[in-house]
């Protein structure tokens, strides 16, 4: 994965990213729902 998403997971998993923006950046094109996937695997499982 790109340095971005993996930047994004850290964030994400620390509560510094919320589930909203990783939503609207797969919806604007920066991510893809592949990536997006990726970044939230830990809270979903």
């Amino acid at each position: 994965m790109s340095t971005l998403v993996e930047s994004l997971r850290r964030l994400f998993l620390n509560g510094k990213v919320i589930m909203e923006k990783l939503e609207q950046m797969q919806k604007d094109g920066k991510i893809t729902a592949e990536e997006f996937s990726y970044i939230t695997a830990e809270m979903e499982a």
